[in-house]
């Protein structure tokens, strides 16, 4: 599942790239054909990340709303927000929206579990079931911490609910938590306010680095240098042990969602009622498995690397948690399709070297291949 700050990187991209702009929208697979029909050669004038929920408005800002059309967009598991030069897109079964402007020499393919449309209205109604983003500077920890108190729930529940803390899933609970020494079965409503205090201050600077590297990277620099690998981008998150004690990482489950915690850095002080003592009784040392949410790199990645490690993933991890595609990525993934005999003619063909595995290959030919989009850090 996309996280916020995957949605938050999309909505500062697009607010680049395509707010202001007319675009001719279609629906490629029919399931947003009437939405794309009411935003068609309409101005694209305000965007909106709140949560894991994005926003998007389509008509004059200067009449109050009274136009305006609003497109809901929840990425779900394997969403993406694509943007390419003009004609550069090419729609597929999921592309449920496209918009495009050959004068602007833009075009955006959508794909998402939800894209919804409607009024103002609407969007207060969706706004109001949102509970309070981190990253967003309206947000009113005051109203999170008396959902605290008047909870039921525990912690990690809380910290999942959208209703209440709008944007983190379960990577960023695990790590809050570890790094605010909280057990996830702890009391919402036990915990006091310097205490609550720390989980959102470390939820909202978890999120803002999120939004600046693209990456879900809890550990500091200069402890992940002291813990060394495998800790050096998440404490607990999918490890067998505790990044700083070496207790081993337990996990069990929390509303269908699997939990995780060091018994030794976050011990549990408080009574739990029958059913979560019964739940917690079942908590196992956690065994790794292939994260495409969150991979652990070989080696610290450029971006060429990184985008290499998105194309040889391939579809399933097409959420940046990605939900943004650039046109480099776009090219390289192309390339990727390639079978190893043939991306070592293309290098033969430019007197490259063609020994090497398969990624080696295609980064060598991505870099030197003429006249095509070099690989820059974004700005």
């Amino acid at each position: 599942m996309v996280e916020g700050h995957g949605v938050h990187r999309v909505a500062q991209r697009h607010r680049r790239l395509l707010l202001g702009k007319v675009f001719k929208a279609t629906s490629p697979n029919g399931r947003f054909a009437q939405g794309a029909k009411l935003i068609d050669d309409r101005t694209l004038s305000r965007i909106e990340a709140i949560g894991k929920n994005l926003f998007y408005f389509w008509g004059d800002r200067g009449d109050g709303g009274k136009n305006t059309t609003v497109v809901h967009i929840h990425f779900g598991m394997s969403g993406q927000f694509k943007t390419a030069g003009f004609g550069k897109l090419e729609a597929t079964k999921n592309t449920r929206l496209e918009l495009a402007s050959e004068s602007d020499d833009i075009v955006a393919h959508l794909s998402a579990m939800t894209v919804n449309h409607g009024d103002m209205e609407f969007y207060d109604k969706k706004v109001k079931a949102l509970g309070q983003d981190p990253l967003r500077e309206d947000a009113d920890a005051d109203l999170v911490w008396e959902a605290f108190k008047k909870s039921r729930k525990s912690v990690g529940a809380l910290l999942m609910d959208q209703s209440v803390i709008a944007g983190l899933g379960n990577i960023y609970r695990a790590e809050v938590l570890f790094k605010a020494g909280l057990h996830p079965e702890t009391p919402g409503a036990s915990i006091d306010h310097e205490t609550f205090t720390n989980v959102w201050q470390i939820s909202k600077d978890f999120l803002r680095r999120g939004v600046e590297t693209g990456s879900i990277l809890t550990v500091e620099p200069q402890e992940a240098k002291v813990l060394g690998p495998p800790w050096t981008r998440r404490y607990i998150y999918n490890h067998s042990q505790c990044g700083r004690c070496g207790t081993r990482v337990k996990t069990w489950d929390m509303a269908g969602r699997t939990v995780y915690a060091c018994v030794k850095c976050q011990p549990l002080e408080s009574t739990l009622d029958p059913p979560r003592k019964k739940q917690l009784a079942k908590a196992k040392g956690h065994v790794p498995f292939v994260s495409h949410c969150a991979p652990e790199p070989r080696k610290a990645a450029s971006a060429l690397d990184a985008a290499l490690e998105k194309a040889s993933a391939g579809e399933k991890r097409n959420v940046e948690h990605v939900a943004l595609v650039e046109e480099s990525t776009l090219e390289l993934a192309e390339l990727s399709r390639l079978k190893v005999k043939e991306l070592k003619t293309k290098l033969s063909d430019l007197d490259l070297p063609t020994s090497g595995k398969k990624e080696e290959l295609l980064k060598r030919l991505v870099k030197h291949r003429p006249g095509k989009i070099p690989f820059k850090r974004r700005r």
